[in-house]
């Protein structure tokens, strides 16, 4: 096993590059290259050294593999180039772009900014949030994974209607609720659970008055979330089972036998469904000079960190070849957690990673309640309007990458950063495009 600070093999760079002409391969000048672009992308490095292989031996469905080819890409120049040029000084550089996937560990910095400062505008001042946390039996982990769109949308479903359900029955009142699926444990393992963020308040049925949940206890009995919560999701599944919306194969295969499924229906509602509620402190009134506020109080701040986090970071490799990896992972086996190293075949690295790639297209983050995507902006502005608030949308909604970097970051890309005049930006090219361009020039 080799330090993470040791280059990729050749060859297999070599092989993910077998579409490309022999020009394209050609290295760039490094003057001419972005510093962020000589940084090292350790996911990226270690899938390019070993995704091939990976790929003789076992058949990968063709969503994943564009997804790993995003991850294998990013950066690289194989997905192009952007060009800038000062006129003034003659500076040029050659930008790589990002492959903007969901699963990249790489990308996604501007887009949580984003995400974290749209959410802002929606959450309602002086009254707590609640983070719930949706698990299920392991048990269910097998059926899960053979129909993932199904039974996620299923226990998306479950969980919403669990709180909504109980504060309209207990409370007559609507909260507003933030969901994120995550599927992973910290080892890789597969482990669904649904974070979920409720207001400590909502509008009453008629929507005439807001009333707020002014205790730091959640307003709802937590035997009867879990009891309620179960009831949901395994009438739910018997409904995709009855209705034949349930696929079998590989280890579900055993499920087509009516004896085997009852004894997992059996084996789940004798279990144990865990939903573990984290209280949060009010959301603070932001001041004039806080253009985003990032304290830990900050319900929204907060939950953020849960939006865009894939399955590893590059921070927790500690080593690797083509053949194993080592890398830290989270124990809670006992009162608290604690890091561990755990050393896995490179071939078993990856497949616990794929298992961790939704389905084209699938929503990890959705909204329901007050947030609702077709009546959320009517709601927010009926609640400010009880709580004599003026409701500000955030100003970021309609920014491109441009503006968000220099509103997030103070930093304008557009301006050089030698001579601080107006810099020349051309549309993405091939790198072949890009040299002989630099060299006409």
């Amino acid at each position: 096993m080799i330090p993470i600070s040791h280059s990729t093999c050749d060859p297999c760079l070599r092989r993910f590059r077998n579409g490309l002409s022999p020009e394209e391969t050609e290295s760039v000048p490094e003057e001419y290259i972005h510093k962020d672009d000589r940084k090292r992308h350790v996911l990226r490095d270690l899938f390019t050294a070993s995704f091939p292989n990976y790929c003789r031996a076992h058949q990968v469905p063709e969503y994943k593999l564009r997804v790993m080819n995003s991850l294998i890409s990013c950066k690289t120049g194989k997905l192009g180039y952007s060009l800038i040029r000062c006129d003034n000084c003659g500076r040029t550089e050659m930008r790589a772009c990002s492959c903007g996937n969901r699963n990249c560990p790489s990308c996604g910095y501007l887009n949580e900014k984003k995400w974290t400062a749209l959410r802002q505008s929606e959450v309602i001042p002086g009254i707590p949030y609640f983070h719930l946390v949706f698990t299920l039996p392991h048990d269910l982990g097998t059926i899960m994974y053979q129909n993932q769109k199904a039974t996620l949308n299923l226990l998306f479903r479950s969980a919403a209607d669990t709180v909504l359900t109980l504060a309209e029955d207990k409370l007559n009142l609507t909260p507003s609720l933030l969901m994120i699926l995550h599927t992973f444990g910290s080892d890789l393992s597969l482990h669904y659970h649904v974070h979920m963020l409720v207001s400590g308040g909502g509008l009453t049925k008629d929507k005439t008055e807001f009333k707020k949940c002014l205790s730091n206890t959640f307003f709802l009995p937590l035997s009867a979330v879990c009891r309620v919560y179960k009831g949901k999701f395994m009438e739910g599944l018997k409904r995709l089972h009855d209705d034949g919306s349930l696929d079998y194969y590989n280890n579900a295969g055993k499920y087509r036998n009516s004896y085997v499924w009852k004894e997992l229906l059996d084996t789940c509602y004798k279990a144990d469904w865990n939903v573990e509620i984290k209280p949060l402190s009010p959301v603070r009134e932001k001041t004039a000079s806080a253009a985003e506020d990032e304290s830990t109080d900050n319900a929204i701040s907060y939950f953020a960190r849960y939006t865009n986090r894939t399955a590893i970071s590059d921070s927790r490799i500690e080593a690797w070849d083509d053949r194993s990896v080592r890398f830290r992972y989270k124990d809670y086996s006992g009162s608290s957690y604690s890091w561990k190293s755990m050393d896995l075949s490179a071939d078993e690295f990856i497949r616990r990673f794929l298992m961790h790639i939704l389905p084209a297209g699938f929503m990890r983050v959705r909204s329901a309640g007050l947030l609702a995507g077709c009546v959320k902006t009517k709601n927010l502005i009926l609640i400010h309007e009880l709580l004599n608030r003026p409701y500000k949308e955030s100003p970021v909604r309609h920014m491109k990458a441009v503006e968000l970097i220099r509103y997030f970051y103070g930093r304008d890309v557009t301006v050089c950063e030698k001579c601080h005049t107006k810099l020349e930006i051309f549309p993405r090219m091939s790198r072949i495009s890009a040299v002989m361009f630099i060299r006409a020039s």
